[in-house]
């Protein structure tokens, strides 16, 4: 009975496994992309659709970090746009990019790439599409200020990849004529080459703590 009852906890783990691994691989992560992800994105792109950014906004661009903030509370008083969207990546960005360039913001603070990162894109391939989001809004809206954030440190397990894609950014950031600002090393853990943990519960997103510090960094940019 007992190896029965072992056979069975057994098949059943590698069961789990199983379901584990498909679900990280091509097909389970594409499943779970359309039944969560890509449902709530277009919801999103839908509110933005129906309350477009203005000329003279100030633009928050970017993905479930961005998403997070309550930027209007941060800076109370200032027209500010909240155009992050969970799970979004540098493509996705370059693909809403025209209808953000076309409004005429007075500035964009872009801050994406981390699920690029995720999903296995190369530092330079999201880079290039950094830059072609950079060129687009110049092009369309050459009073816009842009401002290019690098992207926050995570689990300790992605400092590599993450301090590699930086160092491309601020490269792009100065050849396209916006303004960089480094957020990184004010995130980093440097023990533990992390994210601090007191500005986040999950090693990616932040908390209350780190938004507050996120405004600290670049209060002298949208003031």
């Amino acid at each position: 009975m007992r190896k029965v009852v072992l056979t069975l906890s057994l098949a059943l783990n590698g069961l789990v496994a199983a379901a584990v691994v498909w679900m990280l691989a091509g097909p389970g992560m594409r499943a779970v992309l359309r039944s969560f992800i890509e449902p709530e994105k277009a919801r999103r792109i839908s509110t933005f659709e129906t309350f477009p950014v203005v000329p003279g906004d100030i633009v928050f661009l970017g993905d479930s970090i961005t998403e997070g903030g309550e930027w209007n509370e941060l800076f109370v008083g200032k027209a500010v746009r909240n155009r992050g969207i969970g799970g979004d990546t540098s493509t996705g960005v370059l693909a809403r990019t025209d209808a953000i360039a076309r409004a005429k913001p007075a500035k964009v603070f872009l801050l994406i790439g981390t699920n690029d990162l995720f999903v296995g894109a190369a530092p330079e391939e999201i880079a290039a599409n950094v830059g072609e989001i950079l060129g687009r809004i110049a092009g369309e809206s050459a009073g816009t200020q842009l401002y290019v954030q690098s992207v926050l440190p995570r689990a300790a397990s992605y400092r590599a990849e993450v301090e590699a894609l930086n160092a491309r950014l601020e490269r792009v950031a100065s050849e396209r004529g916006a303004t960089w600002i480094d957020l990184y090393p004010v995130f980093l853990d440097p023990e533990t080459g992390a994210i601090r943990t007191s500005l986040s519960n999950d090693e990616l997103h932040l908390l209350g703590p780190g938004y507050a510090l996120w405004r600290q960094a670049i209060a002298e940019h949208v003031e």
